[in-house]
């Protein structure tokens, strides 16, 4: 008995000592712990990912037997990573490890391994086949954390387009929540991490922050999560900490602080995700607070549109479908796509993939979903997965780019008068399909005639400037207007501008235009008072060609066509004569 008793107590010391060694190698942070508290404090993954470059370990690894990696914490100084073994349901599985464990127990050869320093191995692995469109007008933006870009994806079929629509870009995105197209054309995403909203052109190239306006400000936006747009353009922010915490922050076309649309906490707002802007109403997803809160269009708290009776509900994207129900991604354990009536009733759960952030619906009745492994496409009806879109990697939210809803978007038309000339200047904001513009003018305000057209620049996300000179037009006052018109014929006519044309102060002759001219060209001229006009064409010795002018005039300001097309080549001289004013000037005829 004595045997027996000493081999089971040193049988014992070895798995004592066995179970502390490996102890040591696991962190202490559980898997839906470490999902849950990271993705509501995304310090967590930048720090883990600062200890990682530091040490040369991955930020993120994903296997060919559908196994993804990513780190998400800290614990004694080391990376703890997210081990999610089921892509479809992370929180079915998953489990948290050091490099070390992870290093032994997988070959990561075969792995797609994010260093996070621009080296990435078999960086194609678990990425689908690219299906670029005949014309990219409309397309959705799919905004992921793990290589921190938008991938612009197919709105009929789910398909990838273009995997770096937006690529990586270290300077402005570590952890984008949203890829939204701003009312003025631009690219905008709110960055979990780096605590702003940063602009991109429709190319992709950005344009630094845009908002808060003159850099990340902590007071203003720290731990930002999605945004929208106001009916007034404005920029509505979702903001979790700093001074606007659980707030919704509003920031003009320019990105200036304006204040706090949705008070700190009002309506027991806390930690909100997404912004959905209704026709006559507000909803905002909440996860600490359990519930999606509704507010009126100026932000005044109405009543929670839904309020959950469990603690693990975890509500972030929001889309309104067609027939007015709310599609929500529940990120919480036991969660999905929830799918509400109007009116906030839940209506049924599409269950079968978790952990979900974004989501948005296709014209076949599925959903595109995203969740902390990839993006998926699900059964509208019993939630089944269809595909995996991507695999590896933490999606986020999905939003729709449609340069349709784009108008020509005229920002300011202005006349003055300069020199008996009347000088027109617009700049649009934005341009689709443009064709060009009639400019058209009135004496009355009330008939228009037309008496030019500029061509506009297209589609357009960028500024532009046009101008026109008026040089047919005497003293009085004159009314202009733009007709806008598109390439299929549509058009819209801007507001009407009035400029007053003052006399003539002094006597003018000016230079003909074109110069050198065939077969004719303009000589401009002025008097600021009634005089008899003389205006003669002379060869360059001095025999008079034509009479262009003979006769009274009042003061104004006066544009005569000299046709030359019987006319040799040459020099030729004209005079003007009113009153005791005499002026001569060179015109050179080229054929």
């Amino acid at each position: 008995m004595k045997i027996k008793y000493t081999f089971f107590a040193a049988l014992a010391i070895i798995c004592t000592i066995v179970f502390d060694g490996l102890s040591q190698n696991r962190p202490s942070i559980i898997f839906n712990d470490l999902l849950i508290s990271s993705e509501e404090n995304p310090q967590m993954k930048l720090a883990a990912r600062e200890i990682a470059l530091k040490n040369n370990l991955p930020w993120s690894i994903y296997l060919p037997n559908k196994i993804f990696i990513e780190a998400l914490a800290v614990e004694n100084g080391k990376p703890v990573y997210a081990v999610i073994t089921n892509l479809v349901n992370p929180y079915l599985g998953g489990s948290t490890s050091f490099f070390e464990e992870i290093a032994t127990q997988y070959d990561l050869n075969s792995a797609r391994v994010n260093y996070g320093n621009g080296t990435i191995t078999n960086p194609t692995l678990g990425y689908p086949e690219i299906h670029p469109p005949t014309e990219a007008v409309s397309f959705l933006m799919f905004s992921e954390s793990t290589n921190d870009k938008v991938w612009s994806i197919n709105s009929s079929t789910g398909d990838v387009i273009n995997p770096n629509y937006i690529p990586t870009d270290p300077v402005n995105l570590n952890t984008p929540t949203q890829a939204r197209l701003s009312p003025r054309g631009k690219i905008t995403i709110s960055d979990q991490n780096n605590d702003g909203v940063f602009a991109y052109d429709t190319l992709g190239v950005p344009s630094g922050i845009f908002a808060p306006a003159g850099g990340v400000n902590l007071t203003l936006m720290d731990n930002v999560r999605g945004h929208n747009y106001r009916s007034n353009s404005n920029l509505l922010v979702t903001v979790f900490a700093g001074g606007n915490a659980n707030a919704i922050a509003e920031f003009d076309t320019v990105g200036n602080y304006i204040g706090q649309f949705i008070t700190a906490g009002s309506g027991g707002l806390d930690s909100p995700w997404d912004i959905l802007i209704r026709t006559t109403d507000i909803l905002i997803s909440a996860s600490s607070s359990d519930a999606i809160h509704r507010y009126d269009l100026n932000g005044a708290f109405l009543n929670n549109f839904y309020t959950a009776g469990s603690t693990s509900y975890f509500p972030e994207q929001m889309q309104e479908l067609s027939n007015s129900n709310i599609a929500v991604a529940d990120f919480g354990v036991g969660g999905g796509v929830r799918i509400y009536s109007s009116t906030g009733t839940l209506l049924t759960t599409l269950g079968v993939v978790t952990a979900n952030r974004g989501v948005h619906s296709l014209p076949n009745g599925n959903f595109l979903t995203t969740n902390a492994a990839g993006l998926f496409e699900i059964n509208g009806t019993t939630g089944d997965t269809i595909r995996q879109i991507i695999a590896g990697v933490s999606g986020r939210f999905i939003s729709p780019y449609d340069l349709t809803i784009i108008p020509v978007e005229l920002i300011s038309f202005v006349g003055s008068s300069s020199k008996g000339n009347v000088e027109l200047n617009w700049t649009t904001a934005t341009e689709l399909n443009n064709s060009g513009f009639e400019v058209q003018r009135s004496s009355d305000r009330i008939n228009f005639s037309n008496i030019a057209f500029v061509p506009g620049f297209g589609t357009t996300t960028e500024p532009r400037n046009y101008s026109y000179t008026d040089n047919s037009v005497s003293n009085g006052t004159y009314y202009y207007r733009l007709k806008q018109v598109d390439f299929n014929g549509a058009f819209a006519y801007s507001d009407i501008i009035q400029v007053d044309v003052a006399a003539p102060t002094v006597f003018v002759l000016a230079q003909n235009y074109p110069n050198p001219f065939n077969p004719s060209t303009i000589i401009n001229f002025s008097i600021p008072q009634n005089s008899f006009v003389t205006l003669k064409v002379y060869d360059v010795l001095g025999n008079e060609v034509t009479t262009l002018v003979n006769e009274t005039k009042s003061a104004g300001k006066y544009d005569v066509r000299f046709d030359a097309s019987g006319l040799s080549n040459g020099v030729y001289f004209y005079t003007i004569k009113a009153d005791n004013f005499t002026s001569t000037k060179k015109m050179i005829l080229m054929k």
